[in-house]
């Protein structure tokens, strides 16, 4: 080769360097999947509900008075709120896992079939409730729902 095309591919190649290390190898991460790490129930004790904690797990007590009516959204209920862990996790919807046998608790749906959070009770129950995130990271929270 000659002494020319040797000297050009020596400044080719230290320019190559000079610009890589000065703009970097950026690498762009596209539809990042972030999951869901940790799920907190929110409620606190209010003039309906009493909510304590025992051995880590929430406790929320509502006095049964009468019968909850879902067309009216009326009588004895209560609405779980909670919050999924991070704040830009990707999928934040949640699901409860309950005994779906027992006929004195009824959670109420939106039109997709989404269960809000919101229990209406015809009887007094103790329900133990698990708020379960449905991005496949299997992460949850209990709570015991006790209408007494």
């Amino acid at each position: 080769m000659k002494k020319t095309t040797m000297i050009l591919i020596g400044i080719i190649y230290v320019a190559s360097i000079v610009i890589i290390s000065i703009f970097g190898l950026k690498s762009v991460v596209y539809n990042e999947v972030i999951p869901v790490t940790e799920i907190t129930c929110l409620n606190e004790t209010d003039e309906k509900t009493e909510v304590s904690v025992q051995n880590g797990q929430k406790i929320i007590k509502i006095k049964y008075t009468e019968p909850g009516d879902e067309e009216t959204l009326t009588g004895t209920m209560v609405q779980l709120s909670w919050r999924t862990l991070p704040d830009n996790a990707s999928n934040k919807d949640v699901k409860f896992v309950y005994n779906t046998s027992q006929d004195v608790a009824t959670f109420i749906k939106d039109e997709q079939g989404k269960e809000l959070g919101l229990i209406l009770f015809t009887g007094k129950i103790m329900l133990n409730i698990k708020i379960m995130a449905t991005d496949g990271s299997k992460v949850y929270t209990d709570v015991i729902v006790w209408a007494y």
